[in-house]
């Protein structure tokens, strides 16, 4: 039986990303019902254009991770034909765009939806296909020109209305889609306007469900932490550093957050005024946390879930943090009461 690999894709994985089939299609909200999608039939990319999209495709490879239900209509059929029959593509491409313009009841940003049929590189000579999905909006910007006129430099703007922006803000909705069963997860979803779930629609439209609950992820990004940081060695942390602080800071995190948050996740645990060493500990930690299948989800932490022996084991040090903890002088350790700070 093949291993199925927990995580999201590696940073190697990501880095092989090639695209294969693109295109994408425009959602004019302003429109007659009917005429909300303008389908595109093909769209010609340059090189610098193909490198926009694609790094845009390599930065949102993370999200929660997903089970297609059993009993319900999803998008994993369309999904495993448009990789496996291409010269459908664009016909597929329209259904689902369809599908999910018109499960959108509310108001919705104009902008495009972009289908991508993507290859990434598992290990040495095994290509993998994935799936795209994103919901892009669009946002006018302008450019502008200059001349001399009799000597003084005047410059002129002009509005350049169906513009995409680079920032990761305009993406309001992705999906990554395995249709290869390499990882445990068939989707990898993301809403920015209802994260760190999904809206009823886009769930709908995806026919998915959560893989994991909130309170087995916030335990499993904890014990990550500690089996990250009982591997290191004296030399490869700060003097005054030792396991208990990393893990007494994961659980700081998990305590105070309402939202997990990877990169902002990792910034709390290591600190370091070594800037290179600090580097190299974000970095292996976050390919702990990509193995353990935590990097790049976004839940609600549940710490109140976690063992009591886990908790009796943070460092007295944060009890001046949290006033509510209480202090067992006599063992070294503190026990949080039930209600948090």
């Amino acid at each position: 039986m093949v291993q199925l690999i927990e995580g999201v894709l590696s940073q190697g994985q990501r880095e092989s990303l090639e695209i294969e089939d693109f295109i994408f299609h425009i959602i004019d909200p302003d429109a007659d019902e009917d005429k909300r999608v303008i389908f595109l039939d093909e769209v010609n990319l340059h090189a610098k254009q193909r490198d926009f999209f694609l790094a845009r495709l390599k930065e949102i490879a993370e999200g929660t991770q997903y089970k297609f239900l059993d009993d319900a209509v999803h998008l994993k059929e369309p999904c495993v034909e448009i990789v496996s029959q291409s010269d459908r593509f664009i016909e597929l491409s329209r259904h689902i765009t369809q599908d999910f313009s018109g499960r959108h009841k509310g108001q919705m940003s104009a902008g495009v939806f972009v289908i991508a049929t993507v290859k990434y590189l598992v290990a040495a000579g095994n290509w993998q296909k994935l799936v795209f999905l994103v919901k892009m909006d669009k946002r006018p910007s302008f450019s502008y020109s200059y001349k001399n006129e009799n000597g003084r430099l005047v410059a002129s703007m002009s509005e350049i209305e169906n513009a995409l922006s680079e920032a990761k803000s305009a993406i309001q909705k992705s999906a990554l889609i395995d249709v290869s069963n390499v990882f445990a997860w068939d989707v990898l979803a993301f809403d920015q306007i209802k994260k760190p779930s999904l809206g009823d629609y886009y769930k709908g439209f995806l026919g998915v469900t959560e893989r994991q609950e909130d309170s087995y992820l916030t335990r499993k990004a904890h014990i990550t932490v500690k089996s990250w940081a009982r591997k290191l060695t004296k030399e490869q942390i700060p003097e005054n550093e030792d396991a208990l602080g990393y893990s007494g800071r994961a659980f700081n995190y998990l305590v105070d957050h309402d939202t997990f948050d990877t990169d902002e996740f990792i910034n709390a645990v290591v600190r370091d005024d070594d800037s290179d060493r600090k580097a190299a500990l974000q970095n292996r930690l976050r390919e702990e946390l990509a193995s353990a299948g935590i990097s790049g989800q976004r839940f609600r932490p549940q710490p109140v879930l976690m063992p009591t022996k886990t908790r009796r084991k943070l460092p007295m040090e944060y009890a001046e943090e949290c006033p509510l903890i209480l202090v067992n002088k006599k063992r070294g350790f503190y026990r949080p009461p039930r209600v948090f700070c």
